[in-house]
């Protein structure tokens, strides 16, 4: 280690419950957000279509690459209150319904993409709207 390097710190293990927690608390901020700027409604319908696509990817990894079965994934989603049988697994999950969903994520691109089309579509409609709110 170099004479003035920072020691590295060690990564405090964070608790799923405690992360799907902040993750609400984000989601309720955005909605705040949301109910005042059509703009920042357009970028949370994106990030709903990106939140789909995620859980799908998740559900598909944790049968793939972690080895869990769609029968186990269904009892372990029914144990937590989310009623899913191995059928609907499969059907969300199975490797041809991931051939047909699976894709790169690149939610800063779909939302970038979002924030352009509305520039162009709104405009000065929506700055004149924001002038007039703050006078």
């Amino acid at each position: 280690m170099a004479k003035h390097a920072a020691p590295k710190r060690r990564k405090q293990p964070i608790e799923d419950d405690e992360y799907a927690k902040f993750l609400g608390r984000a989601i309720l901020g955005m909605e705040r957000r949301a109910s005042e700027n059509p703009e920042a409604l357009a970028y949370f319908l994106t990030l709903q279509e990106e939140l789909k696509t995620a859980i799908d990817r998740a559900g598909y990894r944790l049968h793939v690459e972690n080895g869990w079965s769609l029968q186990e994934i269904a009892t372990q989603l029914g144990y937590a209150g989310h009623s899913m049988s191995r059928q609907n697994a499969v059907k969300r999950w199975g490797p041809s319904a991931m051939a047909r969903k699976l894709g790169i994520p690149s939610i800063t691109k779909k939302i970038n993409e979002r924030r352009d089309a509305i520039r162009a579509h709104v405009g000065d409609e929506l700055a004149a709207r924001r002038a007039r709110k703050a006078v």
